[in-house]
């Protein structure tokens, strides 16, 4: 069989790749330059995914991590894709995306480059911005009514609303609402699967601002506990969960700073949103501050509704729960990492102002700085280690920040005899502490691959729940145990980042052994 390309050299396909038997689903075969390779065996396609992935970062292509995340380079002479050439000879990769398609596993509307079911190119910008603007939109309100809870606490107590209430039944509220953050999490896809992702983030800001809303008529605390607590919490985690992993699908050279910038959004808050409480309370009273921030929380998000837009969506069918993605290699370690993490990440955040007031002696406001240091340095560096983390690797960086702000607990908050010593303590641990909260839904990314992000961020954060519930009250306990002591639960905050640090070496040498490699 004899083809006329356009530069009129003939071009001679052998007989037994000719014959129709060879093509089990007929197709066309299509002149093209002579220096595009005639067949892509699939060891050939193997060894181009590993040469591109080293150029582009992508480390987890190895046999535990076998990525398909992969550019394509063009060909020189017939301006054709290697990937489009590869589909014209051997439609079997088309099938087997088209087959996905069919079977719910992607809903490709906006026609993104898609090789084996998985995402092949991105726009690194563009509108993705705009989804970066929406996610940090999201955590600024999802996340900053529950950090600054201790100005309506301080509040509670000061006036008495409670009488008989111990500061700790108090601060349940607080627990509650960053607690049922997480709660969502498992849920996030399978409702997206079922009623779409618009419809998810819509039902979320209703719930976020309602709870808030609601719980300005509270006349017992434990309605507090029903809608400022559970109700806000659970409302902000359906919407944060959709937009954290709509985030990732426009990045991936970029995707460290993206989410940095995105979760950054909740230090902000914290900073902005604490004084503002302030003001609001001294002005227009506790119920009012309530409303208004309910308000605001369904005014901002419902602003940016709109940008949380994925490239890819997940098609109305399948099963409603995919629990085979614990089985993807590294997947466990990552479970063991979030799970441990967050018994020791909040402790300082919840101890340091009376540890500043009790046993350095400082006043109420400079426990408080205390606070607004740590929330400032941590918003900042979420953003310096996400850019941290596209040029030095994903996993260096996570290990880093999860192994140093561990190590700060232990050898500087020990020995931290006066205000300076203390000051010290919350820059560092407020640059590294923030490394867990913007790096590791990155490093999902990089092990279970983007299609899976929401399901797997879903189950991964669920084990927060736990650490986010108990490990204030464990330290607490430890203090009480020691007669007031803290050196007790500053171990207990040091050791739990430096155990999960742990974890996250294991998935960096199962990535790459080599020590000195961007992984």
């Amino acid at each position: 069989m004899t083809f006329e390309n356009p530069s009129s050299t003939s071009l001679t396909i052998p007989a037994d790749i000719a014959t129709p038997h060879h093509h089990p689903h007929p197709h066309t075969i299509r002149p093209r330059s002579s220096r595009a390779p005639s067949i892509i065996s699939e060891k050939q396609e193997r060894d181009d995914t590993r040469s591109n992935a080293t150029h582009s970062n992508v480390t987890h292509v190895g046999d535990d991590y076998d990525e398909y995340d992969r550019k394509s380079v063009k060909n020189n002479n017939s301006g054709i894709s290697d990937s489009k050439i590869e589909t014209m000879l051997d439609p079997s990769i088309t099938d087997k995306a088209e087959g996905q398609l069919e079977d719910g596993v992607l809903d490709n509307t906006d026609n993104v480059s898609i090789i084996d079911g998985r995402i092949v190119s991105y726009p690194e910008g563009g509108f993705g911005w705009l989804v970066v603007l929406a996610s940090f939109v999201v955590n600024f309100w999802a996340f900053a009514p529950n950090i600054t809870f201790g100005v309506y606490q301080a509040y509670f107590l000061q006036d008495n609303t409670f009488p008989g209430a111990l500061p700790t039944e108090i601060s349940w509220v607080g627990s509650i609402g960053t607690a049922a953050m997480f709660i969502p999490g498992p849920f996030v896809a399978p409702l997206t699967h079922l009623l779409g992702l618009k419809a998810v983030v819509a039902i979320g800001i209703a719930l976020a601002s309602l709870g808030l809303i609601l719980a300005s008529f509270f006349t017992q605390l434990w309605h507090l506990y029903l809608t400022q607590g559970f109700l806000f919490g659970a409302g902000g985690g359906l919407v944060f969960f959709s937009s954290i992993s709509v985030t990732a699908q426009y990045f991936e050279k970029r995707r460290g700073l993206a989410n940095g910038i995105a979760v950054a959004g909740s230090g902000i808050g914290g900073l902005a949103i604490s004084p503002l409480t302030r003001y609001l309370i001294a002005q227009v009273g506790i119920r009012w501050c309530q409303r208004i921030m309910g308000f605001a929380v369904l005014g901002f998000m419902s602003a940016v509704f709109a940008f949380i837009r994925p490239r890819v969506q997940v098609v109305k069918k399948g099963p409603v729960f995919d629990m085979s993605i614990i089985r993807v290699p590294g997947f466990l370690y990552l479970m063991a990492t979030a799970f441990i993490v967050t018994f020791g990440y909040m402790v300082p955040v919840f101890l340091i102002p009376t540890y500043s007031n009790v046993e350095l002696k400082q006043t109420a406001s400079t426990s408080a700085n205390l606070i607004s240091i740590f929330s400032g340095i941590n918003a900042a560096s979420r953003i310096i280690l996400g850019v941290a983390a596209d040029k030095l690797g994903r996993t260096n960086t996570l290990f880093t920040c999860c192994f140093l702000a561990g190590v700060s607990c232990l050898a500087i908050w020990s020995v931290a005899t006066n205000i300076q010593i203390l000051t010290g303590f919350m820059v560092v641990y407020g640059l590294f502490g923030g490394g867990f909260i913007s790096i590791f839904p990155v490093v999902v990314a990089q092990v279970v691959g983007i299609e899976r992000l929401s399901s797997a961020l879903g189950i991964l954060y669920f084990g927060n729940v736990v650490g986010n519930l108990l490990g204030a009250p464990i330290a607490t306990a430890i203090m009480h145990a020691q007669n007031g002591k803290y050196s007790g639960a500053i171990i207990f905050a040091g050791l739990s980042p430096v155990v999960a640090a742990l974890f996250v070496l294991v998935i960096r040498f199962r990535i790459n052994k080599k020590i000195l490699a961007i992984a």
